[in-house]
C-alpha cells in the first residue's frame, strides 16, 4: 500500500486514457450487438459510431502528448480536448439516434454506456478549465525570451538570400 489515504489520493497521470479506452471497448460491443443495432442498419449506424469511440481515444491521448509549458503547448491539449468533449456529444446523439429510429433496443444497455459518457464528460471539461500554463518563469521572462529568440532568426534571416 502506499500510506495515503484515499480521500487524500490525486488521480494518476495514466487515468485519463481508461475511461476513452472503456468507452470504445462498450461501445463497439454494444454496437456490434444484433439486439441493439440489427444488421440492415449496422453500416449506417455503428461504423460511425464505433469510429468516433476511435476518435475519443486519439483525441485523449493527443491531449496528452502537448504538455502544458509553452503557451503553444496549453492551446493545442485545450484543442484536442475540446475535440474529445466534441466526440463525446457525438456518441450521446448516435445512442439518441439508434433509439429514436424506433429499433427494439433495451435501454438497460444504454445506461453503463451512458453513465460512462457523462462521467467522461465531466473529466474533460475539468481537465480542460484547469489546464494552465506552467513552470516558474513569469510572463515578463517569458516575452523577453521570445523576444531574444525571435531577433536570432531575424538574424539568420537577413544572411539568407532573397530568391
Amino acid at each position: 500500500m502506499s500510506g495515503v489515504y484515499e480521500s487524500d489520493r490525486k488521480p494518476s497521470p495514466c487515468d485519463h486514457m481508461a475511461p476513452a479506452q472503456s468507452i470504445r471497448i462498450e461501445m463497439t460491443a454494444l454496437m456490434a450487438s444484433e439486439k441493439v443495432v440489427p444488421k440492415k442498419h449496422r453500416l449506417l449506424l455503428s461504423v460511425p459510431t464505433i469510429a468516433t469511440a476511435r476518435e475519443l481515444v486519439n483525441n485523449v491521448e493527443t491531449a496528452e502528448a502537448f504538455y502544458p509549458s509553452t503557451a503553444h503547448g496549453v492551446l493545442w491539449r485545450k484543442h484536442y480536448l475540446t475535440l474529445a468533449i466534441a466526440n463525446c456529444y457525438q456518441l450521446t446523439q448516435d445512442l439518441q439516434v439508434v433509439k429514436d429510429l424506433g429499433l427494439p433496443v433495451n435501454l438497460n444497455r444504454y445506461e453503463t454506456i451512458a453513465g460512462m459518457l457523462g462521467k467522461e464528460l465531466d473529466t474533460l471539461t475539468s481537465r480542460k478549465r484547469n489546464t494552465k500554463l506552467t513552470g516558474t518563469a513569469g510572463i515578463d521572462e517569458r516575452i523577453a525570451k521570445l523576444r531574444y529568440q525571435l531577433a536570432e532568426l531575424e538574424e539568420v534571416a537577413a544572411d539568407m538570400p532573397v530568391p
